[in-house]
């Protein structure tokens, strides 16, 4: 039997990287392991109701106190994307070129090295027997720390495995056919992050006497182990290997303690004509008010009935009567129930939809939801439509054409059954384990 190892989780730079993150932890903790996550203030107390630990990185410069409004998780992101005008009918590569004038991964380089000293102080702490980092920003104090470090991130594959084989991370281009615009996008994105923003970080590094990091993305490959959730039927195996220290996961897929039950109101509508769909644009979409009031306009001329994350902005915005939701729900335990998904083209989002073999349409707004909607569409398993360009038309006969696939549904749940039997996560444990001498 494995010894009981300290296992420290760092996921500062997302809700969707901390939720991919206990699905991991979740099976290390049935393990035997202790779990202690690095958080923000605005986690406080919700990794607590999964058993874990919580170490809390402060921002000393913010007096936070009981009388002010508590931020939730992702607030401050989500509402500079939406100053930035990212959520946007723009095309990928007029977005990329916007994030070339963002201060954003600047500003986070900043943080970074400002809460440096912090994250050298937990690792004094706690001793971990294992760092597992699911960030944009490889922290010097943690993949420096001599302790073995895995490099776990919550996106698509093409964030970790960089391969001239495959799509640009971000492009939402095909991966079979026309490559003309490969070449340009690339460039771009070099440009974008791979410039000032990796220089800045290897500036950093340099003044600590550390090694530089050689590539034009500053997510650091970790020697040890690689992670990255996707399932078998969308990842790119078909047209590069998997890289040496890599391992592929079919998917994070949490289980959250909170139980669901469809709503009365859902529940007694009429079950002969109408389907359940679930409508979900991530924690970072639906900050986009007008976006989401637009998704309730159109479905509410749906035979339909739905349940809505109605993220951030909930007080912002009424349902319509076919339609449920609340700020959050959880996903995880309402995707058994639906007959379709309605989704940004999250990671997270996508790969506990694909596992429980529900169609999707897929609306992306940024960066890897491009890439993730392009997969499902070229791999049959959904459709891509544009969040502000579709018409009402686009919407409602796609929601007809999947909800009437037969045979999607069988290819679907052949996907389904193979995942939710697959032991893929308990692989991965087992891999970080070995990291133990």
């Amino acid at each position: 039997m494995t010894k009981k190892l300290t296992i420290l989780f760092e996921t500062l730079d997302g809700v969707g990287h901390v939720n991919a993150c206990i699905g991991l932890a979740q099976v290390l903790q049935k393990r035997g392991h202790r779990i202690v996550f690095v958080i923000e203030k605005t986690y406080k107390g919700k990794l607590t109701e999964f058993g874990f630990e919580e170490e809390i990185i402060d921002d000393n410069e913010v007096d936070v106190t009981q009388t002010q409004p508590t931020k939730r998780p992702g607030e401050d992101a989500a509402q500079k994307m939406l100053k930035s005008g990212i959520f946007s009918g723009k095309s990928s590569v007029e977005k990329l070129k916007m994030f070339q004038k963002s201060p954003l991964f600047g500003m986070m380089i900043e943080k970074a090295r400002k809460d440096n000293s912090k994250f050298a102080g937990v690792v004094a702490k706690l001793n971990p027997d294992v760092i597992i980092i699911d960030d944009f920003i490889g922290r010097p104090a943690l993949i420096h720390s001599g302790k073995p470090w895995v490099s776990v991130f919550s996106g698509s594959p093409l964030f970790s495995i960089d391969d001239e084989r495959t799509p640009p991370l971000g492009s939402g281009f095909p991966t079979y056919g026309d490559k003309s615009g490969w070449k340009e996008f690339r460039e771009i994105r070099k440009e974008s992050f791979g410039g000032s923003v990796v220089t800045k970080y290897n500036e950093w590094l340099q003044e600590l006497g550390l090694p530089i990091h050689n590539s034009d993305n500053f997510l650091p490959i970790s020697p040890f182990l690689n992670i990255y959730g996707y399932p078998e039927e969308l990842d790119y195996l078909d047209v590069r290997p998997l890289p040496d220290n890599f391992y592929r996961i079919d998917a994070f897929r949490r289980k959250d303690p909170k139980e669901f039950k469809i709503p009365d109101k859902l529940e007694n509508r009429d079950k002969t004509k109408s389907k359940l769909i679930y409508l979900s644009m991530g924690s970072m979409g639906s900050v986009d008010v007008n976006l989401m009031k637009r998704f309730v306009e159109i479905l509410s001329k749906s035979q339909h009935k739905y349940i809505v994350s109605k993220g951030l902005m909930a007080d912002k915005y009424d349902l319509a009567d076919n339609m449920w939701g609340e700020a959050s729900v959880p996903q995880t335990n309402v995707l058994p129930l639906v007959d379709l998904v309605i989704t940004h083209g999250g990671n997270n989002s996508v790969t506990e939809t694909f596992s429980y073999g529900k169609p999707m349409i897929v609306m992306p707004l940024m960066g890897d939801q491009y890439d993730n909607a392009q997969r499902i569409h070229e791999k049959g398993f959904g459709i891509r439509l544009e969040p502000y360009m579709c018409s009402e038309l686009d919407l409602l006969d796609s929601i007809e054409k999947l909800l009437n696939d037969k045979q999607l549904d069988e290819r679907l749940s052949i996907a389904s059954k193979r995942m939710l039997n697959s032991d893929s996560i308990s692989k991965a444990c087992e891999r970080i384990e070995s990291l133990v001498k």
